[in-house]
């Protein structure tokens, strides 16, 4: 099983979709009435609350013909609100309005001083799409796959790259998070890239005992005359001396834990051999003369080469230009990032592909990963472009 569909599993709604639905009036707002059957005019909706507390404040609120001012909390049903503990609460006193999905309980919900709050439920006030979109919870397909008639191709692609350069601010905080500080700055950057490519190499089940691998390296590599001593020794390692969890079956040949390995642990010897100078001199080529460098029974194939370039290395060339304030150097490596044909592999494209979607163009950028799981699988909707353009459409 993948990460992306062990994701998929989990997918579920969050609370501040259903934020969004209320600061941008997505529902009627025609003739409102509370679920008590109360008149409802919304004169403004309030401003998201970032810290503790309701999640609107300063709302304003007709209710009966009387004027409410105060604060508005989102659920997606009604019980949550004493699920979290909103019934103890003091902060939750001034709570005006409960906006849920769904009214799940048979009376209103109540303040820690004991008075009631007046509900809204949203679900049959939304547009057909909309609502039919909500229903996908748990579902494995994307969440518009096959649920709108029209499928907005401009907002997709529009979408993808949105994602594309989310996905390269993403890695360059993996990047920035295996930084040992501690080490003299050439050392240090050489060993978070060196982290980066061992958690690639461990897709799609081995990429902890990778990880722990490559820190329990660190001290290793200036033992070794030889790259083939080295990667001797990190298999030694990996396989008898520490108490690593690998997972050896259902790997097709060229992902078995052992060819990992030594494809990491030869990459490892040759970053830690090549000057820092020829990274910073010739960063179009620098990659080319690692991969290069290494014996082909070591190296790595031709598309899981292009993923940990794209993936590992770009990324760590846009950090060594942002610690060295080397500017052209950030510039070159985001700018390759955005811009080159990626290997991007088949069970990344193939939910998009079934959903409808055409990938002539957008198919080749490491973003539709970023896309698929910090997106779709995780239901964020309504940063979604594609969303938006098929609820409007």
């Amino acid at each position: 099983m993948t990460t992306f569909q062990m994701a998929e599993g989990a997918s579920s709604y969050h609370e501040n979709l259903f934020q969004w639905i209320w600061a941008e009036a997505e529902f009627s707002c025609k003739e409102l009435t509370t679920d008590c059957g109360k008149p409802l005019s919304i004169l403004d909706f309030g401003s998201l609350n970032h810290g503790a507390g309701p999640d609107f404040l300063q709302a304003r609120l007709i209710i009966d013909g009387m004027e409410w001012f105060g604060a508005v909390e989102i659920h997606k049903t009604s019980s949550e609100w004493y699920r979290h503990k909103h019934h103890l609460d003091s902060n939750f006193n001034n709570v005006i309005l409960h906006v849920v999905y769904v009214d799940n309980l048979e009376r209103p919900v109540a303040t820690k001083s004991g008075a009631p709050i007046f509900s809204l439920s949203l679900k049959s006030r939304l547009h057909k799409t909309l609502q039919n979109l909500l229903e996908i919870k748990n579902s494995k397909q994307l969440p518009c796959g096959g649920k709108v008639s029209y499928i907005n191709q401009l907002a997709f692609e529009k979408q993808v790259n949105i994602a594309h350069n989310q996905y390269f601010e993403y890695k360059v905080r993996e990047v920035l998070g295996t930084y040992p500080s501690d080490l003299p700055l050439s050392t240090a950057w050489k060993w978070s890239l060196i982290t980066q490519i061992f958690s690639t190499l461990g897709i799609p089940a081995n990429r902890e005992p990778m990880l722990e691998l490559s820190y329990e390296l660190r001290n290793e590599c200036a033992n070794f005359l030889s790259l083939q001593e080295f990667v001797q020794f990190s298999e030694s390692l990996a396989f008898e001396t520490l108490s690593l969890d690998w997972v050896h079956t259902g790997m097709r040949p060229a992902s078995r834990p052992v060819k990992r390995v030594q494809q990491a642990a030869a990459f490892c010897y040759v970053i830690m051999e090549m000057p820092l100078k020829i990274f910073l001199t010739q960063p179009e080529s620098s990659w080319r003369k690692l991969a290069n460098s290494i014996s082909a029974n070591y190296r790595a194939g031709k598309s899981r080469n292009q993923l940990l370039f794209h993936s590992n290395y770009l990324p760590a060339l846009y950090v060594l230009g942002d610690l060295l304030f080397h500017t052209s150097l950030k510039e070159k490596a985001k700018q390759q990032w955005m811009e080159e044909r990626q290997f991007v592999p088949c069970e990344i494209k193939k939910p998009f592909q079934k959903a409808g979607y055409s990938l002539k163009e957008s198919g080749a950028k490491l973003g539709l990963a970023h896309q698929l799981k910090r997106f779709c699988y995780e239901r964020n909707c309504h940063q979604c472009e594609v969303f938006k353009s098929a609820i409007r459409s």
